[in-house]
Order: structure tokens, then sequence, then C-alpha cells
């Protein structure tokens, strides 16, 4: 166990001022302790009333006076005490999704992703109690405030399912959009949201009535810009949102990152890199929301915290604190449900030469803050000492970290890879603005074409498809993933990793698994491929990838364009290499900018469907 502190007065620049202008955002400082209010508060005069942990889920909850935390990477459920120390460990299955814990019933209910089921845990003995079985891939689980239902994110299937705990039975469920994550379930019971990451919205929930799934857009004020001539200049669009948390019954606060996918240069497209300059193409922010009075309130910080994957909200000192995996920092904002919101400290968790991985908060019993490392695989805890206070511990950060608790399931090169992955570093991008987790969030993709050398180009979808599909790029000019990683670094504006490094990157690309499928009719999907193989789409896309691996010409597109795997499709949309047909429907009727592809005209309603189904299911 390490323990180290450091004294507030470093981090002076930790305590920016609070710009409260309506609608008129503060330019982003770059200062991982930045929190820019863009907006007028949500909170009210007074802190907010206690959320129940598990109204939300989450990889690390306290639990006595230690921790449960799942672990993504092994596939283990641990048990800590006080210190981090390993007191009880199951086997779950690796890729799990999160946790909630019922510690009155000493029950924690784990997603185990893979096997399409909730395990439900014993946390005194350890052991799996009883399973429920589930849509196709469980993500994000919540308890309702009477801990009688269980709610149920599935990322494949697209549902939200509430479940009775006592009998493990399906209650009813609900439609969401694509890419659901994380649920949060408000204290009184009214509502739920959900998280998503490529939507750009977070869907509300009435759990008293309807059941049905609204969205809200995440929006913000946006800056202002010079480039008349970027094609689609000043849109900006909300991703990679993996949490939700209440402040009380009628606040909540979603972490994500805004992407802005065409840059200017002194009013012009900037065309040489994406990767940052003067205006970083990504920022990282929250949004705040108020439910009060039967109408709904928002506004957004600017964050310092690159990737901001979990977050905390201690309500006895009404204090939120937000993990950023790219930064490897953590982030304090101190009345957190009241209108006197202000920014706190930032607390870097790299230690030494190892970066934390930040993507699990939690907070102790003590309020102690207890931050799961996903790198490192173990818990670090902070305890800060308040700025206001008087007594002796005023002006100290202590870092206390526990050990690693079980080793990765990846080789050291993978494993390196995935660090570097998720890495917000100079070598990677300029000023470190942009990991490969930015626009790959999850190892998938955020949805969005990048305006590109004046072009639209698509961010491809990386989990599973990368062995045995080269060349790469859309136009197909890199013939090896390292080389393009190389190309893709260059065009970021980074300086570039070493070749063992940027081998150590592509190792962990190559190891990520297939996306999961969505469950559709079966005797559709039959017909769907005879559709496939009749109409001669083996043509292009024929072997265990789906493609040939070469270039084609086609009318309103690049002069050659590579053809892309199919595997994962249903994970990929939009589709072609501008992003021009949204959904798998929309390319089958021909209604993209990229024609010639295949005859499709004479497909029937009924075909079309079909092949839709089988598509979905590569």
């Amino acid at each position: 166990m390490r323990t180290r502190k450091v004294a507030l007065g470093l981090l002076a620049a930790a305590l920016p001022s609070l710009a409260l202008a309506r609608g008129i955002p503060r330019r982003f400082s770059g200062d991982p302790g930045s929190f820019e209010l863009a907006g007028r508060p949500v909170g009210g005069a007074k802190p907010a009333a206690a959320t129940p942990a598990y109204l939300t889920g989450a990889r690390i909850m306290a639990a006595g006076d230690g921790a449960l935390v799942i672990d993504a990477d092994s596939g283990a459920l641990f048990k800590t005490d006080k210190a981090g120390n390993r007191i009880g460990q199951l086997a779950i299955a690796r890729d799990a999704g999160l946790l909630t814990f019922d510690a009155a019933a000493g029950l924690a209910y784990v997603a185990d992703r893979r096997n399409d089921r909730i395990a439900v845990v014993t946390t005194d003995q350890m052991t799996v109690a009883s399973s429920i079985a589930t849509p196709a891939e469980p993500y994000g689980v919540a308890l309702t405030p009477d801990r009688k239902l269980l709610l149920v994110s599935t990322i494949a299937d697209r549902t939200l399912v509430a479940y009775d705990v006592a009998t493990g039975r399906e209650q009813w469920r609900t439609p969401l959009g694509s890419e659901p994550r994380g649920i949060a379930v408000s204290p009184d019971g009214t509502r739920a949201l959900v998280a998503y990451l490529a939507t750009g919205t977070v869907d509300q929930i009435d759990l008293v009535e309807t059941r049905r799934a609204e969205p809200i857009a995440l929006s913000s004020a946006a800056a202002p810009r010079s480039c008349r001539r970027c094609g689609n200049d000043g849109d900006s669009f909300a991703r990679g949102s993996f949490a939700v948390t209440f402040l009380g019954a009628h606040q909540a606060v979603v972490p994500f990152q805004r992407e802005v996918p065409v840059q200017d240069s002194e009013g012009n497209e900037r065309t040489t890199s994406y990767g940052g300059g003067a205006e970083s193409p990504l920022t990282h922010q929250l949004a705040f929301l108020g439910f009060g009075d039967g109408h709904l309130e928002e506004t957004t910080a600017q964050i310092g915290q690159h990737q901001p994957r979990a977050l905390a909200w201690d309500a006895a000192r009404d204090t939120l604190y937000v993990a950023g995996l790219g930064t490897d920092s953590v982030l304090q904002i101190r009345n957190a449900s009241q209108a006197s919101i202000i920014g706190g400290l930032s607390v870097s968790l790299t230690g030494g030469r190892d970066r934390c991985g930040p993507d699990g908060i939690a907070i102790g019993a003590t309020g102690t803050v207890l931050v799961w490392c996903s790198f490192t695989r173990s818990v670090k805890q902070i305890e800060l000492g308040d700025a206001d206070d008087k007594s002796p511990r005023a002006g100290t950060i202590k870092l206390t970290e526990g050990p690693s608790l079980i080793a990765s399931a990846m080789t050291a090169k993978q494993h390196q890879g995935m660090v570097l992955f998720h890495a917000s570093d100079p070598q990677i991008s300029e000023r470190g603005s942009l990991a490969c987790a930015s626009c790959h969030p999850d190892n998938r993709a955020d949805g969005l074409s990048w305006r590109i050398d004046k072009r639209e180009l698509q961010t491809p979808l990386l989990s599973g498809r990368l062995v045995g599909t080269h060349p790469f790029k859309w136009d197909g000019t890199d013939p090896t993933l390292r080389a393009s990683l190389r190309s893709t670094m260059k065009r970021l504006g980074g300086a570039g990793l070493s070749k063992r490094e940027t081998d150590a990157l592509a190792s962990y690309l190559e190891s990520l698994p297939a996306v999961r499928t969505p469950t559709r009719d079966q005797v559709q999907v039959a017909r769907g491929k005879q559709v496939f193989e009749a109409e001669g789409c083996r043509s292009c896309h024929e072997g265990p990838a789906y493609t040939d691996r070469e270039r084609h010409k086609m009318a309103g597109t690049l002069r050659e364009s590579d053809t892309p795997s199919l595997l994962g499709l249903a994970a990929s949309a939009p589709y072609f290499h501008d992003g021009s047909a949204a959904t798998l429907d929309a390319l089958l009727h021909d209604r993209g900018a990229v024609h010639g592809m295949a005859d499709t005209a004479r497909l029937t309603a009924r075909q079309v469907a079909d092949l839709t189904a089988f598509l979905d299911t590569l």
C-alpha cells in the first residue's frame, strides 16, 4: 500500500473561476482541473437530499468499509477491505458490464455482457445465488428505490428491461436507441435515465405510467466559428456518454464529449490535420439536468477530464467527483446540486510510470473517494482536505493505493496497447487533445463522418474487424494496420509512437472480439442470407470477414473505395465511406451518396427486410 500527500497550493490552477453568463461559454483553458459552466445552474438554494448508490450501476461500489469491484479485463468480481486488499473473488466473464449493490440484502447484481445474464451474487459468501436471463448484451444496471425491481440496459438488443428481484421474472421492457450504456433511477422512483455512446441524447423513461423512452438532447451553446466554407460549419455532436447519476430527486448529471468534425483555421477549413490546434475538435462536458416544476432545465459545464467515464456524488458534502480515463485524473465539483456550484480540485492518479485508468468511482462510508484503476486492476483511495477547513488536514490530498487484485487477461503487449489506446498523449494527437478512444469509445465508433482533406470520412468500427481485412483507410491506401496507425497519428497532428508502441497498439486492436449481434428471427435471417447469395453480394463481400480486400470505383465516392468488412454491421451505422446512408434500409434503397454498389431497386420490401435481418447478424 502506497500513500502520498500533495499540498493544495500546488494545485491552485485547479480552482478556476466559474462563468455563469447564460449561453456564453468561456474558452477552454486545457487545464485538467478546469470547470466552466455555460448557462445558469439548475441547482437550488440548498443541497439536494441523498441518493442511494444502488439507484445506478458502476464498476466499483462501497461495501461496508471496503468495496465491490467488477473488472472488465479479467471478468472477476472482487470484494476488498478498507486498504483495497482482496478478501473475496468470483469469476463472472471477461468484458463484464456494471454492477449495483443492495447492502441490506447483501446482494450484488452484475451484468454478464458475454453470456446474456445478470449474476445475482451473495456478497458474504461471494457465490452466485441465481442468474437472470436477459436480452443480448446486458451492460447497465440499477435498482428502484424500494429495491424490488432491477432495471437492465442491453447493448445489442437495445432494450431496457425491468425484473422482479424476488423471482427474476421480467415485468416489462421498452426499446432503446443505438449503443445504450449506464442507467440511473431517481430517488422518488418516477423516472429513469439511460446514457448513450452515439445518439447525442439521454433517454428519460417514465416509470409510473407509460414506461416509454423519450430522448433529451445533450445540448450546449456553440462556440463562435469563423469558417464559412466548411460544409457543416458550427455543427457539433454529443458522444461518448457512459454514465448518468441523480443528485437528489430532481437533478441529474451526464458526462459526455462534444465533437466538431470540421475544423477551421483563420476562417478557412483546416485540411492538414484534425487532431488539435488552437481549437480542439473535441471537448469534455457535463450536462446538468433539472426536472423541477414539470419542465426540463439543462446547462452544461466544460471540464478538463478527458473521456469522463464515471462519476459519483457525495451527498453529505454535496460534492461530485468525475473520473477522466484519458487524463488519468479525478475532478472535484463542490456544491454540485446548488446554484452556487463551483469547480474544485483535480487529482492526478498516475503513480510513477503506471497510469491508473479510472473507469469506476464511488464514495466510501467515511467520505473517502474510491477509484477503480482498470489499467492496474487496483483500488485507489482519495482523501481531500477541504480548502476552507481550518484544521491541520486542510491543504492536503492523501492518495492510498491498494495492491493489484489480479493479473491482466491480456498479454503484456496487448495491455500496453490498451493503455495507449485510451491515453490523451501528444504522441498520438496534437496537444494530446484526442485519444484513439475519443472517436472509438468502447472500441466501436462515434457514428460521425469527419472532414479530412475536404472529404467526409466515416469513423469505422474497430472491434473484430481488423484481422484479415487489410488494406486500411476508406481509399485502401494503407497496406497494413501498423501503417494505418502511423498515418492516423500523422493526421491527428501527433508526434508519433515508437515502432514498439505502435506494434503494441496494433496487437491490442487485433485482439478485440467481434461486437455482439442483435437477436433476429432465424427464419427471416435464413431468407436474408438467400437474398445475399442470389444478388451477388459475395462477389465483393466474401470470406470470413466479408471483404475481398480490393478497391472498387463507384459513382459519388472516392476515386477508389476499399471494400469494408461487414462484421458488426448492426453497430457501425451510418454507412458508406461518407456516412451518407443513415441506416441499412437507406443503404439498400440507394438513398446514400454512393451508387453502383448493387442493383437493389428490384428487391421487394420483404426481401429488403430479410436482407437487413441477415446483415444485422454478421
